[in-house]
């Protein structure tokens, strides 16, 4: 990272951030790809903000601070949170886009002083983000306000996901096949499902999403099982069929306890 990024240790963490009152760490590994991808805009944050000195901007290798890092609770890569004269801290789950985290930073970092930026694009909807795949029209997409509505009386795997996260968009054509291929027999297994969670922040954090993708399976809209397969075509149409599979064993192994 440039110059401008404070690289801070154990030794050096609690003395520079008592000297600022906002600082922004990202807590990084230098093999993560993710981290690599913010990188470009944590520089140009503190690139904004080099000459306020009430403002900083700072990165600590996980790899090397694992102390450090785990006294913070940092999990997975990259970790942001925001530190005031190291009194308080909160973390950061925004998004990593120029128009949108750059400016989140930076009017979080400074919200007296605000950048002037040009209008951030809107983000698109669920639909539009997966308009060009085969399959996607099978696919149901869920807020908030609809997520229990749309699921009642229905078995569905739902994948949580971020726009910006490679993982997501690596197995996006799969997925949405998947929902083609259950649809193709009435989704009498069960259908597929998708949240934004970048939109949907308090569905993904009640459902306790802490990476992306997380795939999750419903019955009515209910948690019953996570998903930890393989992120295939295949293996996410057997794991729907089999989870009804078992769910019609289950109640019919019910219904002769009442015989």
């Amino acid at each position: 990272m440039e110059s401008e990024v404070l690289h801070l240790t154990e030794e050096s963490f609690k003395s520079s951030l008592k000297k600022k009152k906002h600082v922004l760490v990202m807590f990084y590994a230098p093999w993560c790809g993710h981290c690599k991808r913010a990188k470009p805009e944590l520089t140009a944050a503190a690139v904004h903000f080099r000459d306020d000195p009430k403002v900083a901007v700072a990165a600590v290798d996980c790899t090397a601070e694992q102390g450090l890092c785990g006294s913070y609770g940092v999990t997975s890569y990259p970790t942001f949170r925001y530190f005031n004269y190291f009194k308080t801290s909160q973390p950061y789950t925004g998004g990593r886009t120029v128009s949108g985290e750059g400016r989140e930073w930076q009017e979080e970092l400074d919200p007296e002083n605000p950048p002037v930026l040009p209008p951030a694009a809107p983000p698109k909807s669920p639909a539009e983000e997966w308009a060009s795949l085969e399959g996607s029209d099978a696919l149901l997409h869920l807020s908030a306000h609809d997520f229990q509505a749309k699921l009642e009386g229905r078995r569905a795997l739902v994948m949580f996901y971020a726009p910006w996260c490679g993982h997501c968009k690596a197995m996006k054509e799969d997925y949405a096949l998947a929902a083609k291929d259950l649809a193709s027999d009435g989704n009498v297994a069960g259908l597929l499902a998708t949240v934004d969670a970048t939109q949907e922040r308090a569905l993904a954090t009640q459902y306790d999403v802490k990476g992306f993708p997380t795939l999750l399976y419903f019955v009515n809209g209910i948690k019953v099982a996570d998903y930890s397969g393989k992120r295939t075509r295949q293996a996410i149409v057997n794991f729907v069929r089999e989870q009804h599979a078992l769910s019609v064993d289950h109640a019919s192994a019910e219904r002769k306890d009442e015989l």
